[in-house]
């Protein structure tokens, strides 16, 4: 908290040097005001973190009448968090959101599937589910990402799971991730990146190469046609659809803001009137196969689906 807050004090108390000085540099390389859209942006996600940790600090000493009060206190500052730093970005840059089959998110219980690709995608769920719908999301995030003092106090005080990546036994993650389903209510639901880390071209290509040196041509090739996105992980995944058999999945594919992948990216302009494209679509539980083979069978269809739109709304961008 204290570091949060000396800086935020340092960038209100250099409000004087720092914006003329990035509306001079926006001006002379031309760049819209990008420069300066990003530090203010920077400050606005300070403002967001000091708020949140002041509203989590509130909830701490208050009386909470039960569990679920508790709950839906937090469950309310995690949506509003989230939100307002989106909304923060859409006004600064003008992004516009576009959401087709929204309606496969209303009522829950859902296990939603999100493309994983830019550094809006732990904001997306919140939007598009949370704030519209009111379901009480579950996440699925990575170790890193306690980084951010909000997450790491909220998250811990939400039913999340924060795991670590790349362990040679990762059976206790999955058991974690999977635990996220049981008693899933009717405004419930879990968020999971089945892809398991962002998308990039360096990434995919490594994907390929092992798969290529376990022999295993059938799923190369079927891997190989995904261009735009990783090949879903299955242990996570399929945890959650064990222990609750009877969700329905939805899954979300979005496009747009490939390019920001780290803040600076906002700083370089790429946000800039970016359009966020995102595709819903839900699966009833009683359509996804019950046995193994089938249903890993039915997730790489499913994520077809999901490159599909990708590579489609990527290929109208650049015929514009």
């Amino acid at each position: 908290m204290s570091g949060i807050l000396t800086a935020l004090g340092i960038s209100l108390a250099m409000l004087p040097i720092w914006v003329p000085g990035l509306a001079l540099l926006d001006f002379v390389r031309k760049s819209k005001w990008s420069g300066l859209r990003c530090g203010v942006y920077l400050t606005w996600l300070l403002l967001c973190e000091v708020a949140g940790l002041t509203w989590a600090a509130f909830l701490l000493i208050r009386p909470h009448r039960s569990q679920e009060a508790w709950l839906a206190r937090h469950y309310a500052l995690q949506h509003r968090w989230a939100g307002a730093l989106f909304d923060g970005a859409v006004k600064l840059f003008g992004l516009r959101l576009e959401v087709e089959g929204a309606e496969a998110l209303e009522g829950g219980p859902i296990l939603l599937f999100m493309r994983h690709a830019t550094v809006a995608d732990a904001l997306l769920p919140a939007v598009v589910a949370s704030r519209p719908y009111g379901i009480r999301l579950r996440y699925v995030l990575k170790q890193e990402l306690r980084i951010d003092p909000c997450l790491d106090i909220v998250g811990d005080r939400l039913p999340n799971a924060f795991v670590q990546r790349g362990l040679p036994d990762g059976s206790r993650e999955v058991a974690r991730v999977a635990s996220l389903a049981r008693d899933l209510g009717s405004q419930d639901g879990v968020v999971i990146y089945p892809e398991g880390t962002r998308f990039t071209a360096g990434r995919r290509a490594r994907v390929l190469e092992k798969i290529k040196a376990s022999g295993d041509l059938e799923r190369w090739a079927a891997v190989e046609a995904l261009k735009h996105v990783l090949p879903p992980r299955l242990g996570g995944v399929m945890g959650l659809i064990d222990a609750s058999p009877n969700t329905d999945v939805v899954f979300c594919a979005h496009t747009g803001l490939e390019r920001v992948t780290r803040l600076g990216d906002l700083f370089s302009g790429h946000a800039l009137g970016a359009r966020l494209k995102v595709r819903c679509w839900r699966v009833a539980a009683h359509d996804i196969p019950k046995d193994e083979h089938g249903r890993e069978a039915w997730l790489e269809n499913e994520w077809a689906r999901v490159e599909s739109f990708v590579a489609e709304n990527q290929e109208m961008t650049k015929a514009r």
